[in-house]
């Protein structure tokens, strides 16, 4: 059911005003389902207002507010407030820019500032109850002989959430030039997210009972910060030539201000200030020498009292290690590679930067369109059976074209693809780690298009307004430095169905009335 209250009007031709009150809800039966709690309709509702002003078309305030009922909280917490405010300027509205007009048609500068909820967690509803199953390892029986009774566990401890909180803020700038042929827009954000809900999979220790299933709490604060621009630019430059460029850029950078894992032993470990889709991993400083495993030898075979006074030469590793296996940075130079050992290499395969640019030209009746799309930024830290060669039933047959591209004792390269390859797996190579880790950006010529429109004194005759012909490519061209497969797949080794390269040639006809 939905229910809404509008007003508008203007005074004076100078003053307008508007405002809207609506309600809002919402019952919704998911059928079938196989349990009990699926099964309970999922329900919402809430109220929403808004109040906008301008003055003259020159000075714009518009503030709203929504009110919103969620049924995974319990009652005191059910309820959450969400305010916005949002003002603009047009600036070329001004008596003062009418000199500037004929270069700088238009210009207004505007600023938002809003909280918005979130409710929804992926395999939880009704947090505020606890969650019981049957479990007979919980059960109990009378006597040596007697019937067994089975017992309840929880599975989901109640917690008393409350709503996540998104603060958004944006500072942009609209802009027409030249005639209203250059249009530029630019955004400044700033998104602040609190009282995450996450469950506390690490925080939380084993003696507090949770071991069937953590509990979710409202610990988590992330932070995004970026701008989106794009500009276009259309022309016509006379009777027979037509123009049109245009392009778009986005760029993000968030980080953890808070999550749910604790301080860590060292600062490398830490979550906080990392990026959200930051992968761990071990730092790789090479692969391994001859001479460097020769030198642990000899240190072997020293005695106790020579080794206690000679620097062993590197650090233990995962079994025993050969030439051309890679090498780990002992971040903590106790001696040993393991979990300490570890931090963040890599941003995740989300970019940084999103863009895109591109232009159509028309001759007469002849055009032909270009558009590239391109990402920058983003990480991969590759692994699986085929990144793995002989590991498992899946590797073995999945190789890679530069398998050549490898350590033997005849091509001992410190800048090869492959480490030093045995007759079954390495587990010291394995390993996550910088030696994996590759750049995704790519650079694809999206769609190209070619057209011809035939002219109307040959197609009026026969009854046509218009006739197109038109060739046009899709995914043509990849520009990476990645070379294995896609970098657009989200794969870290490649076994997905690549993107599809396409060519369609086509007409379109409109008859006459």
């Amino acid at each position: 059911m939905e229910a809404s209250l509008n007003y508008d009007r203007t005074f004076n031709d100078d003053h307008r005003v508007s405002a809207l009150f609506l309600f809002n809800q919402q019952s919704k039966l998911l059928y079938p389902k196989g349990t009990l709690e699926d099964a309970i309709p999922y329900r919402m509702m809430g109220i929403a207002g808004r109040a906008t002003y301008s003055w003259k078309d020159r000075y714009f305030a518009e503030f709203n507010i929504g009110y919103n009922g969620a049924e995974n909280f319990s009652p005191k917490h059910r309820f959450g407030t969400f305010p916005a405010f949002g003002v603009g300027w047009v600036v070329s509205n001004e008596k003062f820019w009418q000199p500037l007009s004929k270069a700088v048609s238009f210009l207004k500068i505007r600023y938002t500032d809003g909280k918005v909820g979130n409710s929804e967690v992926s395999d939880r509803r009704f947090m505020y109850l606890d969650q019981m199953k049957e479990n007979g390892d919980y059960g109990y029986k009378f006597g040596p002989n007697g019937t067994k009774w089975a017992g309840y566990e929880t599975v989901n401890m109640a917690v008393d959430l409350i709503w996540e909180e998104s603060r958004k803020q944006d500072l942009g700038i609209d802009l027409k030039l030249f005639n209203d042929d250059l249009s530029i827009v630019f955004d400044l954000f700033k998104e602040r997210r609190e009282n995450i809900l996450l469950k506390r999979e690490h925080s939380m220790p084993s003696f507090l009972g949770y071991n069937t299933s953590a509990p979710y709490g409202n610990i988590g604060i992330i932070e995004n910060k970026g701008f989106d621009g794009t500009i276009e630019y259309n022309k016509r430059i006379n009777k027979d030539w037509v123009i049109a460029l245009r392009g778009n850029v986005t760029f993000n950078k968030d980080k953890w201000i808070q999550g749910e894992l604790p301080e860590q032993k060292y600062e490398w470990m830490n979550q906080y200030g990392r990026n959200i889709n930051g992968a761990k991993g071990y730092v790789a400083e090479g692969l391994f020498t001859q001479a460097e495993i020769d030198d642990m030898a000899r240190w072997e075979s020293l005695s106790a009292a020579n080794k206690a006074i000679t620097p062993k030469p590197f650090a233990s590793q995962f079994g025993t290690v050969k030439a051309g296996d890679i090498k780990y940075k002992d971040l903590n130079n106790d001696g040993q590679i393991d979990a300490y050992d570890q931090t963040y290499i890599s941003r995740g395969d989300v970019p940084t930067t999103v863009y895109g640019f591109g232009f159509t030209v028309g001759w007469k009746d002849l055009s032909v369109g270009m558009m590239f799309q391109g990402v920058a930024g983003a990480e991969r830290v590759l692994n699986g059976s085929s990144i793995n060669p002989f590991n498992g039933g899946g590797g073995s047959g999945n190789l890679y074209s530069n398998i050549d591209d490898r350590w033997t004792p005849e091509n001992p390269r410190q800048d090869v693809f492959w480490p030093r390859m045995g007759d079954k797996a390495v587990a010291n190579n394995e390993q996550a780690s910088t030696w994996w880790l590759r750049d995704m950006s790519f650079l694809r010529l999206k769609n190209l298009e070619l057209g011809y429109t035939l002219p109307q004194r040959w197609t009026t005759k026969i009854g046509i307004r218009g006739c197109r012909l038109f060739a046009r490519g899709t995914n043509l061209l990849t520009f990476s430095n990645f070379k294995l497969w896609d970098p657009e797949l989200e794969t870290t080794d490649g076994l997905r169905y690549p993107q599809m390269k396409s060519v369609s040639v086509g007409f379109s006809i409109n008859f006459n009335n």
